[in-house]
């Protein structure tokens, strides 16, 4: 039968960008039909396979972040993978472990375990919004205990995460005539990373950056400003085109240097260059780029169990009827969570945004004495001779939403070893992943019992 590596390697090659989850979840029909077992999609897009009556529901997502370094076409091109020391690596792509890794587990515990009553949910679209699992009917799932396979540490059972909010902002653009000097200033070479998991290290932000340099120089004008991709990934990149009266060359020489001294250790690949620009056709007022300027970004609050709430100024999009700012808070605690949205919107509405939140979902948390946390510790143990670690996230994962959905439901989280998720660098452990499926088969069966 098909191990979850070799799952994975078949569902790689399957396009399936946030929003584009169509061939993966056609993929995952012709799967169930294959083995007899009862297929439902809902409407949402949502996939859930089932055999017999379970006690045991496993959740993961069909989704994957689509980031390259040129250019590629996620909707209709597979993800090229190959094993290196024992990691499995995309060729200049995302990987997509988070989370093919979890879709493939799946697949191999319903193939491998043929005797075993067992539910499979697959949801879509949980790195753009998690607006799948928020679609979930709140019936539909049959188990009394939900693993999630979407954990990137296979030395570790998750119990928590943080829950987060979609804060953004559309600043309306505001023609003027153009002045005669204009620059472009770029900026690449970022470290970037996942908004919950890296959050913590410092790392620089692009859209911060450009902001506080174009604040800086009191930029006039802009007539082109675009950086980031994703509210759950750090900007790496920033583009804008503006207009500034004094010596912007020498200004941003004093900028860089000091980027470069603060930076030397978190993105020691960062460049930025200023060049001259032609005067553009069309121009508008640069006020908002001091609300970007003042936007909190990064780590807000943190105790001895890490980052508790945060917020990452994920990108700016240069649409037809103004510059949307997106926004993403996260936070262990809802108020939290709320009250740094709120700031934030506050911010922006006072440089003349039309601001709105969305995409809100809860954290998550069992308890570390938890029947289910104790039974699978000491499986952990037996099986592989270490203790596991007992953590939590910052990062968002579907748990708490089911929570909301399934109060009654236990819910814990594990999954293989993956690195630099969200970016080009992405890999998997082999010998984790290896791992992660027989100790998900023994933790099966033992709540089986």
């Amino acid at each position: 039968m098909p191990s979850a590596l070799e799952y994975f390697e078949e569902i790689a090659k399957i396009p399936r960008p946030s929003g584009h989850e169509e061939k993966i979840r056609e993929y995952l029909k012709l799967f169930a039909a294959k083995h007899s077992l009862e297929c439902i999609e809902d409407a949402a897009g949502n996939i859930i396979i089932r055999r017999g009556s379970p006690s045991i529901t496993l959740q993961g997502h069909m989704d994957m972040v689509p980031e390259s370094v040129a250019p590629f076409d996620f909707l209709s091109c597979g993800i090229s993978t190959c094993i290196k020391d024992g990691w499995v690596c995309a060729d200049g792509t995302t990987l997509g472990a988070d989370n093919g890794a979890g879709v493939a587990l799946m697949l191999s515990a319903l193939t491998n375990l043929p005797d075993t009553p067992l539910e499979c949910l697959f949801t879509v679209d949980e790195e753009a919004g998690m607006t799948g699992v928020e679609a979930l009917s709140p019936t539909v799932l049959k188990g009394k205990t939900l693993i999630n396979l979407d954990h990137e540490n296979g030395n570790s059972l998750l119990i928590g995460c943080a829950g987060g909010v979609n804060t953004e902002a559309v600043f309306p653009k505001i023609r003027t005539v153009p002045n005669e000097q204009w620059y472009t200033l770029h900026i690449s070479g970022l470290a970037s990373g996942h908004s919950g998991i890296e959050i913590g290290c410092g790392r620089a932000n692009a859209v911060k950056l450009a902001a506080e340099f174009l604040t800086r120089i009191k930029a006039e004008q802009i007539s082109a400003f675009s950086a980031g991709t994703k509210c759950n990934v750090i900007p790496k990149e920033a583009a804008v085109t503006f207009s500034a009266e004094g010596d912007a060359a020498s200004c941003f020489a004093e900028y860089y240097a000091e980027v470069k001294s603060l930076y030397a250790k978190t993105d020691p690949e960062i460049c930025m260059t200023l060049r001259a620009a032609e005067i553009p056709a069309v121009a508008y007022t640069a006020d908002f780029v001091q609300a970007l300027s003042e936007c909190r970004n990064g780590v807000v609050e943190e105790d001895s169990r890490g980052v508790i709430t945060s917020s990452n100024l994920a990108a700016v999009v240069d649409e037809p009827e103004g510059f949307r700012i997106i926004t993403l808070q996260r936070s262990a605690k809802n108020v939290s969570r709320d009250a740094l949205s709120a700031e934030i919107a506050f911010v922006f509405r006072e440089a003349g945004a039309e601001v709105f939140s969305h995409s809100s979902f809860s954290g998550w948390l069992l308890a570390k004495d938890s029947p289910l946390v104790l039974r699978a510790a000491e499986l952990y143990e037996r099986l592989f001779g270490r203790k596991p670690e007992i953590e939590t996230t910052h990062g968002g994962v579907e748990c708490g939403m089911i929570q909301e959905k399934y109060p009654e439901m236990q819910i814990i989280s594990l999954g293989p070893t993956i690195e630099a998720c969200h970016t080009v660098q992405e890999r998997m452990s082999v010998q984790s992943l290896e791992e992660t499926e027989r100790f998900l088969f023994a933790l099966i069966a033992e709540l089986q019992e």
